[in-house]
């Protein structure tokens, strides 16, 4: 796993994340995002397991498990760890600062909180927050 500067993101896959936030809300949705370098290839969406859903996000551990052993099959590694914010900003709040347990990807946060979705992306390592870009790719 690399230390990403950037992500790059298909519109299509950016949809994808977009239309989970909508589907979970009002709970927050989760996932990983899957690819090569800094590029997403593949959208993993995976179930929201924590008891306060529409505050907090846990990764069902199953699904975290497969998706190393696919990863590890399609030549795929983990780019980013994404969820949704449906009432606020697409920021890291300080408690998904303090839970961040993977400092060399990237998080990808979507804000339902405006009509337009936000999608932002950072790096979170020890508590600190740092916004890195977003390229849209079209592919």
């Amino acid at each position: 796993m690399i230390d990403r500067a950037r992500i790059v993101l298909p519109l299509a896959l950016r949809n994808d994340l977009v239309a989970h936030a909508r589907e979970a809300a009002p709970a927050e949705c989760c996932g990983l995002l899957l690819g090569d370098g800094d590029t997403v290839r593949r959208v993993m969406r995976c179930r929201n397991v924590h008891a306060a859903p529409e505050t907090r996000y846990r990764i069902d551990d199953a699904q975290l498990a497969q998706a190393f052993r696919a990863a590890q099959d399609f030549d795929r590694e983990l780019v980013a760890i994404y969820h949704s914010h449906p009432r606020s900003p697409a920021y890291p709040s300080p408690t998904d600062r303090a839970e961040a347990q993977w400092p060399l990807a990237a998080y990808v946060l979507v804000s339902l909180r405006v009509a337009t979705p936000e999608v932002f992306a950072y790096r979170i390592s020890d508590g600190a927050v740092r916004e890195i870009p977003i390229v849209e790719a079209t592919a």
